[in-house]
């Protein structure tokens, strides 16, 4: 991709196609996959994490969508969220996996 992407001259109507054929696309997969994955992590959790996930997630594109705060607490938000999320996985992965999935 980066090969092809050095190839093409980039000017306003290429960033557009890009854009329109690439960005566009994603957004809509994103819009279908993140109510599906809320939905389904709730109906069949069998970790009390998922809904954790879930509602930190709803949380966090509530603040994206709407900046109802300021900046700092938009910058703040979006930080603290990775962090959290990290750490949970982090927390799963390394610690709750053997006990979830026993060998």
């Amino acid at each position: 991709m980066l090969g092809i992407a050095s190839i093409i001259p980039m000017d306003d109507a290429n960033i557009a196609g890009i854009g329109f054929l690439v960005l566009i696309p994603l957004a809509l997969v994103t819009l279908i996959s993140v109510p599906t994955g809320i939905y389904f992590s709730f109906m069949l959790r069998k970790d009390a994490v998922l809904p954790l996930l879930s509602v930190l997630t709803i949380f966090v594109l509530a603040e994206v969508v709407t900046e109802a705060g300021s900046a700092t607490f938009y910058e703040a938000t979006i930080g603290a969220y990775g962090i959290i999320v990290m750490v949970i996985e982090a927390n799963w992965f390394l610690l709750r996996r053997r006990r979830t999935y026993p060998t």
